[in-house]
Parts: structure tokens; C-alpha cells; sequence
């Protein structure tokens, strides 16, 4: 195995990727606006200088209005997992996640010929030749910016907005979890990115739907001293959970803020903080199980199996509130509605 510096990481990912064969690049299900930047970018990388043809397969969906106007507005194309042939002479490099992990759709036995992310080391990877993990930056396209600036070429304008926005969005515009060189790849980047297209990405139009949840998640958030939670029902798309959170992490006087929703058979939690002394990641793992979830200081997520009854989703909904609760020691008796209902 040869673990990337930081420096020559992109010499070794080259030489990793200089044979033939398919090339797949495989960001998390449901992937954001770092993991969808993070693998055009590494597309654009393996065209023009390998001279490699690369898929980038989709495991879940993509939701979110943001995100979809990603794909819009610089044509970025996702083809579907299921779609995709895992032969024995086709590369897969995951980024934004890691082998093992519930979020990707990794096949079971499927060896990855890389992995870039940008999260903690959920395990040792012996069996993987190229492993670029770099927990201290605040975003897996702060890694692929450097692979781009480490190219010499002049970037190209789509990619440099898609990861300038995938910097942006997962450090909330570098102001949560962003490191000096989160800093720096934004400014390199920002000279070249398309305005006209990023202001579009960024002011994405919404559904009728979008308020709707929004509605809901603040008449069923309850609060319990520092903490906020909101349990909504079926939602259209997982994202929508992590984008309650958000929200709801602005409330006054808050620390953390804890949003869940079912999306299929599954439960998707998200869970925000505003405290640094703590791990969001951990705590979450804590409740939900390693395996599942994951994160950093104060963002995190996960998702369980919970099945087709809707009470079943309710039941699992409430016992992951009270073990949040719980491991953050807050008594889940003394709770009372975030907003009065409207007589």
C-alpha cells in the first residue's frame, strides 16, 4: 500500500491509474456538493492526463435543489450504480467515503483502486493501493483542488466552480470545520470559477414540497435546554434531513441540533453542533453504531434499517432522540414544543 503525502499524492494517484481498463469513480449515496465535485474533478483529471475515460456511478440519489443544478449547470453526469460492470479489470476510486461503509454502494468483494476523503480513518486499508485520507481539511475538494493546482494546467471554469462550491458548502462559505488549506483552495479557485452558473447553483428554485418539509420540521422540533430535535416522516430525499439541521442549528441559545426522516426502508439522522470541544462524529457513531455513521467535530450523519411499517419508523425515530439525548446528558422528560401549533 502507498499512502499519499500530501505532497506527490497526484503522481502516485496517476501511476495507480496509468493501465487499462474501466474506471469508475464512486462518491457516497445520496452524494452533496463536495462528493459530486470531488468526482468531476477527478474525472477531468484522468481525461486530460491519462487520457482515461471515467463513469461516475450513483448510488442513491441526488435531491437536493442545489445539488441538482450542480449537475445542470456544469454537466456533470451521473450514471446509476446498477448500470455500472464491476469486472475484475475495473478501477473504482470511492471519494468523500471509504470502503465499508453503509453510504456507498461499493459491491461486497470489490477492492477499490483508491480512496480520497476528507473524514477520519473508519479502518486500515492494507489492500488498497492508493490512499489519499486527510481528516484535518474541512473538505474532500480541498484535496482535488490540490491535485488540480499540483497539474499546472489552468483550470477549467466548470470544475473550479464545482469545487469551489463543494469547499463552500460543506464549510458553510469556510465558516465551519475550515482549515488554512480549505482557505487557500478557495482562493485559487474563485478567479476561475463561472459566477453567472454559480449564482444559479447557489440560488437553486425549490419545490412547493421544499417549504412544506420545513413546515413540518419546525412544528414537530421540540427543544430540551441546548438541544433541538425534529423527527419528520417519509421525505422525498435524505437530504432534506441534513438541510433541517442546518437550519435548525441557528436557533439561539442552541448547541446542538439533531434532525430524522425516513427516506425508503431506511432512517437518515443528521446532527449538528456549534460546540468544539466535543465530536460529532463519535457521538453518532455512539448512537447509531459504527458502521453506519460517521462524521466530524460538528457535523454528523447516519442511517439505519428500519423497514416498511410506519410505526416501526416512528419507534426507531424515537429510541435514536432518546440515546442522542441521553449521550449528550439531557433529560428527554423536560422537552417542549420549538414553536406553539397555530390555532
Amino acid at each position: 500500500m502507498a499512502t499519499a503525502a500530501n505532497r506527490g499524492a497526484l503522481t502516485s494517484l496517476l501511476q495507480t491509474l496509468d493501465r487499462p481498463g474501466p474506471l469508475v469513480i464512486l462518491p457516497h449515496d445520496n452524494p452533496d456538493p463536495d462528493a459530486l465535485a470531488s468526482a468531476a474533478a477527478l474525472k477531468h483529471l484522468a481525461a486530460t492526463l491519462l487520457a482515461r475515460d471515467a463513469q461516475i456511478a450513483l448510488g442513491g440519489i441526488v435531491g437536493r435543489a442545489e445539488n441538482r443544478a450542480m449537475l445542470t449547470y456544469l454537466n456533470i453526469t451521473l450514471v446509476p450504480v446498477t448500470d455500472v460492470r464491476f469486472g475484475r479489470d475495473t478501477q473504482v476510486i470511492l471519494v468523500d467515503t471509504q470502503p465499508g461503509r453503509s453510504n456507498n454502494s461499493l459491491p461486497d468483494g470489490v477492492v477499490p483502486a483508491g480512496v480520497i476523503d476528507h473524514h477520519p480513518a473508519y479502518a486500515s486499508y492494507p489492500d488498497v493501493p492508493f490512499l489519499d485520507l486527510r481528516e484535518q481539511y474541512g473538505a474532500t475538494s480541498t484535496i482535488l483542488t490540490e491535485y488540480l493546482r499540483d497539474s499546472k494546467g489552468v483550470p477549467d471554469a466548470k470544475i473550479a466552480t464545482a469545487l469551489f462550491y463543494g469547499i463552500t458548502a460543506e464549510t458553510q462559505d469556510l465558516g465551519r470545520e475550515a482549515t488554512a488549506a480549505d482557505i487557500e483552495a478557495a482562493h485559487f479557485l474563485y478567479p476561475y470559477t463561472n459566477k453567472r452558473r454559480l449564482a444559479k447553483i447557489e440560488n437553486a428554485r425549490v419545490p412547493r414540497e421544499y417549504f412544506r418539509v420545513f413546515r413540518e420540521g419546525i412544528e414537530r422540533a421540540t427543544l430540551y435546554d441546548r438541544v433541538v430535535v425534529s423527527i419528520l416522516g417519509e421525505v422525498q430525499y435524505p437530504d432534506m434531513v441534513a438541510e433541517l439541521a442546518d437550519f435548525l442549528l441557528r436557533l439561539d441559545q442552541v448547541e446542538w441540533a439533531a434532525a430524522m426522516g425516513t427516506f425508503g426502508t431506511c432512517l437518515h439522522v443528521s446532527v449538528r453542533t456549534t460546540d468544539r470541544d466535543v465530536n460529532a462524529g463519535d457521538l453518532l457513531q455512539r448512537v447509531l453504531g459504527s458502521k453506519v455513521a460517521g462524521g466530524h467535530d460538528m457535523i454528523a450523519g447516519g442511517r439505519i434499517a428500519v423497514g416498511e411499517d410506519p410505526a416501526a419508523h416512528e419507534r426507531a425515530a424515537a429510541m435514536v432522540r432518546d440515546r442522542l439525548l441521553a449521550a449528550l446528558g439531557v433529560d428527554a422528560a423536560h422537552g417542549q414544543p420549538l414553536v406553539r401549533p397555530v390555532q
